[in-house]
């Protein structure tokens, strides 16, 4: 399976929303009159809130509110909602039947046997399993003798033949005539729901489980039954043969909001729309007394989307098979209501292995395209491309129309390379320099992808691109005493340069003393690739705070992968201990962004603030920022300002 769909994942949450070591804990900082938000954290709270609540029919959990559908807002229901303001309830959601207790039901009519009675339900999906064998899948229920009056299990059915097309009442019969040609097979996976959801007291209801399914697999007879994968839209029932004239399906997948069809022995091939989850917004419904979990779709009530029999009839939308039918009913006079099993949730929490084609006889796919880029080389050179692992890249060229290229150019050439196991692949380009169109296509297992088009230029002279300038960090001063780093004009200064003009330059600081959190801040790189950040603190009442190590590093926007962040550091220590400023240079002991005694321009261009680089100017921007709580020191970074709030540090 590729993930767990959206409606798996949210009926985790649902779940949990009935007791599965979660609750609704109100928050202590509420009035106990004030409406309480909920957390899903211990079931004695979740079962104390629902207690007394009747009519339960549906629920589900998004965005951290626990959605209910009831038949009937009773007061309970109400004083639930303004209790807690992450309850939503919905009125009028009922409890479905599921189709044919006695009307077992997919695309074409099956028979069941149960004792000296009998009902049809519908195949869903034909296909095999993973030992190649061919399978049906339909709905769990049609595998259950079902009590009418408990809705408890007295056994299973037994499958029987297929029903006879043409007398369906899909195709205006009465339906229930075997076709003749023999018994189906033998039930294989076969489950329809949990437990009973008895009783009016919900407490006792046993919790919902993703394994809720309605879902079954019928292991066919192969000696009577040939399977295929379509499914039938009953327009060649007269015929008796249901495959002249079908849909293909090609995957099982998650259903989508929109358009949805099925196909099934009772009302045939029909539409509806899928409900959205803003509109009905559960995981699980009470069918026929047990939770099943699935997605509602809706059609008017004088085209119903399914009708009893219809159970287990396939759900698809266009080639993707997405459900059974499981259950159904009315939401109002005017729109019919199914409720459908998911097909790919089913699948997976039955751990059938389903296969729309026969396992060893499927056809070989074309690979896909190559993917080849509009490229310049030099004459020669490689021209590259990424394919399909493995595969033939056969990759041709001649000049374009219009093109001065020679004649040897104009008739074009091609060569054939094999793609790596990560799918790259090179050849070699033309000879002769010139504006070329190219052609690539890609073959594996005797199958041929489309073919890919590209622009190809060869030029004579190598374009020189110049060499990055090397990338230094300068640090000024490395070591400060604590009343000179709150003076605005002194402080520490960084310094970086080897960036592209205009880039910008972020930095961090990594780590400090245990009293600072760390910061990020950027600059844009000036016209020489150079930039400059100011850190000083404003606390001047109190230096100390400042004391201890600053490690930062500063990385670039236009950083590839290989290249490493400039680091450097400096410390800020008591005047006993300290130099009063301390001296500057690159952090890895290099001094080109050093400053020399007055302040003047070093070879490199850099000042005495270690804001210069080429004679540019990189003013020092520190900014003081007040404000925050009384006490509390400030670290100000130049350029965009940003301060670090420290606790003051405890004095011997």
């Amino acid at each position: 399976m590729q993930k767990k769909l959206v409606q798996s994942s949210l009926a985790l949450s649902a779940v949990a929303a009935l007791g599965l070591g979660s609750a609704f804990v109100a928050s202590p900082a509420m009035a106990d009159s004030a409406p309480q938000k909920l957390n899903l954290q211990s079931e004695a709270q979740v079962q104390k809130a629902l207690s007394g609540i009747e009519g339960v029919n549906a629920y589900g959990a998004d965005g951290g509110k626990l959605n209910i559908g009831v038949a009937e807002k009773t007061d309970e229901v109400k004083d639930l909602e303004k209790k807690y303001n992450n309850i939503k309830v919905t009125e009028g959601v009922k409890e479905l039947k599921p189709y044919a207790k006695n009307d077992l039901v997919g695309g074409s009519g099956y028979l069941v046997k149960a004792g000296e009675a009998g009902g049809a339900c519908s195949t869903g999906f034909t296909g095999w399993d993973g030992d190649g064998k061919p399978v049906v899948l339909t709905a769990g229920h049609c595998s259950k003798i079902i009590n009418e009056e408990t809705n408890e299990f007295d056994g299973d059915t037994t499958v029987d033949q297929t029903e006879k097309p043409s007398t369906s009442e899909a195709n205006g019969g009465e339906g229930f005539q075997a076709s003749g040609s023999g018994v189906i097979g033998k039930w294989g996976f076969h489950s329809f729901g949990g437990d009973l959801l008895e009783g009016s007291d919900q407490n006792k209801w046993p919790e919902p489980s993703e394994s809720d399914i309605d879902f079954a697999v019928i292991d066919v007879d192969d000696s009577k039954y040939n399977v295929k994968s379509g499914i039938t839209d009953w327009k060649t029932a007269d015929s008796d043969d249901l495959a002249k004239s079908t849909t293909d399906i090609t995957k099982v997948g998650s259903h989508k909001d929109g358009s949805i069809k099925k196909s099934g022995r009772t009302t045939g091939q029909t539409e509806g729309e899928v409900l959205p989850r803003s509109e009905y917004d559960f995981d699980y419904q009470n069918v026929g007394g047990r939770w099943v979990h699935g997605f509602g779709v809706t059609a008017p009530a004088d085209k119903p989307f399914s009708q009893p029999g219809d159970s287990g009839g396939g759900v698809y939308q266009g080639e993707t098979a997405v459900g059974v039918i499981s259950g159904g009913g009315n939401l109002d006079a005017d729109t019919s209501f199914t409720w459908v099993a998911d097909l790919d949730h089913s699948l997976e929490q039955s751990g059938t292995d389903f296969n729309l084609e026969k396992p060893g006889e499927e056809t070989p796919e074309a690979p896909d395209a190559p993917k080849v880029e509009d490229q310049t080389i030099e004459p020669e050179e490689k021209i590259t491309g990424k394919a399909e692992a493995g595969a033939e890249v056969k990759v041709s060229w001649k000049a374009a129309e219009g093109s001065e290229s020679g004649t040897e150019a104009a008739e074009g050439d091609s060569e054939t390379v094999k793609a790596d196991e990560n799918g790259k692949f090179s050849v070699e380009g033309p000879e002769e320099a010139g504006d070329y169109k190219g052609i690539a296509t890609a073959s594996a297992e005797g199958q041929q992808s489309k073919k890919t088009e590209f622009d190809l230029i060869v030029e004579e002279e190598e374009t020189e691109t110049p060499a990055p300038a090397e990338r230094e960090i300068s640090v000024d001063p490395k070591e400060i005493a604590a009343s000179e780093f709150v003076k605005e004009d002194e402080g520490v200064t960084i310094t970086v340069k080897g960036f592209d003009e205009g880039e910008k330059a972020t930095l961090k600081v990594a780590s400090g003393p245990e009293n600072v959190k760390g910061i990020t801040l950027k600059e844009t790189a000036n016209e020489n690739g150079a930039a400059a950040f100011a850190i000083y603190g404003t606390s001047k009442s109190d230096p100390s705070a400042y004391l201890g190590k600053y490690d930062v590093q500063v990385t670039g926007a236009n950083d590839t992968e290989d290249e490493d962040a400039l680091t450097g550091s400096f410390e800020v220590v008591a005047d006993e201990d300290g130099n009063g400023g301390g001296t500057g240079g690159d952090d890895d002991g290099n001094n080109d962004g050093g400053n020399n005694d007055d302040g003047g321009n070093n070879d490199d261009g850099n000042s005495d603030d270690g804001n210069g680089d080429g004679g540019s100017d990189l003013p020092r921007t520190g900014a003081e920022l007040t404000g925050l709580a009384a006490g509390a020191g400030l670290l100000v970074v130049g350029g965009t300002a940003v301060v670090l709030t420290m606790r003051r540090q405890k004095k011997n």
